[in-house]
């Protein structure tokens, strides 16, 4: 593992992570409807990667060339329909993704990767009514993902929003949907398999899915809080048990710090932007703060060779005038920039 020993040598910053805080959620809530890319996933050639993107009212998917940024549209924006999610298939040949008619109801498709073919894995049964993430097993044949069973508020000053979550499996081809977990967890964000394909991660839990089925906390410790509060917070892990987690910092307010740079919570306590750390889960630390911005952050993608990151970038919650935006940042850190090209007025 060439990367982490590069860490190791250099001395990294190992951040023993751990409880969640819950942070009040004017941002986490609003920025699932705002204009801009919403995720990004890439092919396994690490060629292309494709997203979600949304403008007005309007829906669509693409399929970007990672040289050049030239995209092709996947598919053409639905009267009402929204596409979430998407996930290429291991072998790069198709893209699962989430088909959402409304706020409480998203079925699972797929699609080629030429536009081709789509087909519907799911038709809303019970266990597949409000698919909310997905993530493939290691040999595709699998699509695990997390369903809300119920969307609404427990609160008369609270947001509507998907509750009484839990994991399910579905074959690829639409056969054998099984309910993983027995939770309704008041909330599940963030899906990935571990390596060996014998555990499911999301940004707080791990669920084991040998017998008996059993979970764990997928918690670090720190000198600061992490306040998780992206809608999709994890990337793959990758063969070599690398992860990269997208995830606020909370501290004690800092005098003389402008709206710009923090979001109070009240109590003295206030959020100091988002970051992307790099984390090996077999010894559960982080390698590596990759970046640290003032913005929102979600949705990170680590190319294959693991020289790269993908992420969704927002600066509005902060303030700032940009929506979600798709960014690159080097593994290192080094050459953070927005994709910018031409071609994605297309997508306009």
């Amino acid at each position: 593992m060439d990367l982490y020993r590069k860490f190791r040598s250099a001395g990294r910053v190992i951040l023993q992570v751990s409880a969640v805080v819950g942070l009040a959620c004017g941002n986490g809530c609003s920025v699932i409807s705002q204009e801009g890319v919403h995720s990004v996933s890439i092919a396994p050639d690490d060629q292309s990667f494709v997203i979600n993107y949304q403008r007005r009212s309007k829906s669509l998917l693409a399929v970007i060339a990672t040289d050049g940024y030239v995209p092709t549209i996947l598919l053409e924006p639905e009267q009402g329909i929204r596409f979430d999610r998407p996930r290429f298939s291991r072998d790069g040949e198709k893209v699962f993704f989430i088909r959402r008619r409304k706020r409480d109801q998203g079925d699972l498709y797929v699609i080629d990767i030429d536009g081709t073919d789509l087909a519907r894995v799911t038709h809303g049964q019970e266990g597949t009514q409000n698919i909310q993430d997905i993530a493939l097993s290691r040999d595709g044949g699998t699509i695990y993902f997390i369903n809300s069973g119920f969307f609404g508020h427990y609160s008369p000053i609270a947001a509507s929003r998907p509750h009484n979550m839990d994991f399910y499996s579905i074959h690829a081809g639409g056969a054998g949907l099984e309910r993983l977990s027995h939770r309704n967890s008041y909330a599940l964000y963030g899906l990935s398999v571990s390596p060996k394909g014998d555990s499911l991660y999301s940004r707080a839990e791990i669920l084991a899915l040998t017998t008996p089925r059993e979970f764990r906390h997928f918690s670090y410790q720190s000198n600061y809080q992490h306040a998780f509060t992206s809608q999709y917070p994890l990337s793959e892990i990758t063969e070599d048990g690398l992860v990269v987690l997208s995830c606020a910092k909370v501290q004690r307010s800092k005098p003389g710090y402008n709206s710009r740079e923090k979001h109070d919570l009240g109590d003295g306590w206030a959020v100091y932007g988002f970051g992307l750390y790099l984390i090996d889960i077999d010894e559960q630390v982080v390698i590596d703060e990759i970046v640290h911005l003032p913005s929102y952050l979600d949705s990170p993608a680590l190319f294959h060779d693991q020289q790269r990151v993908l992420f969704v970038r927002n600066d509005s919650v902060y303030g700032g005038k940009a929506g979600r935006e798709l960014w690159n940042v080097n593994i290192d850190g080094s050459n953070l920039h927005r994709i910018v090209s031409e071609h994605l007025g297309e997508l306009e």
